[in-house]
This record gives C-alpha cells, sequence and structure tokens, in this order.
C-alpha cells in the first residue's frame, strides 16, 4: 500500500543527536505514542510539510508498539518496520470527495511532528461513508 521512505529532518536530527549527543535534543522515543494519519498533498516530505486530510470523522489513528514488526538484520541494507495489525479510520461522515494521497506518521494525535511520509501506490479517492484501511503488513517504513 504505502511505504513510508521520507524521514523528516525534525527525525534524522534527533536520531542522530541521540546517537552521537547522548539525546541532548530531549528526542523520547514514541513507544506507544505513534499515530498513523493520512494526507491529501505533500509540498516537502523532508520538512514534514502536509495537508493532512480533513474530513468527517477523521483522525490519526494509535499504532502501539506492539502492533509494529522489525525487519532487517545488521548485515542488511534496509530496515524495515510494518504494521502487524489493520490500521482502519472511520467512515467519512460528511458529503463530497477526499483523495488520499499519502500516509504520515507522527508522535501525537493531532499537531505534534510528523515523522515520516509516504506516498501510496495509488490514490484513494473516499466519498461518504467511506472506510479507509491499511491492512496488515501493509504500511512499510524502511531505511536504507
Amino acid at each position: 500500500m504505502a511505504t513510508s521512505n521520507a524521514a523528516t529532518n525534525y527525525l534524522e536530527r534527533r536520531l542522530l543527536n541521540y546517537i552521537f549527543k547522548n539525546n541532548s535534543l530531549t528526542f523520547n522515543s514514541p513507544g506507544d505514542n505513534i499515530y498513523v494519519g493520512l494526507a491529501t498533498a505533500v509540498s516537502a516530505a523532508e520538512t514534514g510539510s502536509v495537508t493532512e486530510a480533513s474530513f468527517g470523522a477523521y483522525a490519526r489513528q494509535q499504532v502501539a508498539a506492539a502492533s509494529w514488526t522489525t525487519i532487517g538484520a545488521d548485515s542488511t541494507d534496509t530496515q524495515t518496520a510494518k504494521n502487524t495489525s489493520a490500521i482502519e479510520f472511520p467512515a467519512k461522515s460528511d458529503s463530497g470527495n477526499v483523495t488520499i494521497t499519502h500516509v504520515i506518521i507522527a508522535d501525537a494525535s493531532s499537531s505534534g511532528n510528523i515523522l515520516f511520509v509516504g506516498e501510496l501506490d495509488a490514490s484513494k479517492t473516499l466519498a461518504q461513508n467511506d472506510i479507509f484501511r491499511i491492512n496488515a503488513t501493509n504500511l512499510s517504513i524502511e531505511l536504507k
């Protein structure tokens, strides 16, 4: 469905400071505070500059640490995290259509910091009462 391979500048900087400066930017592991959201446009993935979906009943979905699996060994170039359970958004409750183009990973249910941005394999247009679902293992976050 989507591969999120654009880590934001915010995340990249904090990871380097976490590793090399002993967490000097007070970067805490999100743990159970990882939220998956939807976007209708992205102007700059590296800065997390997105137009987040805003249709009726939309909300970022919390995905607990236990609902992710990581794949890769120290000897492999690509490290991957995937969702182990389906991530389902509430049915669109308002009229009209909205086209979802990207998935975002954030550290808060609203606002907060966007950590990753990934383009969908194909855009998805939602009408009233449609549900957007990411099936288990269909959301991949890759670091290369």
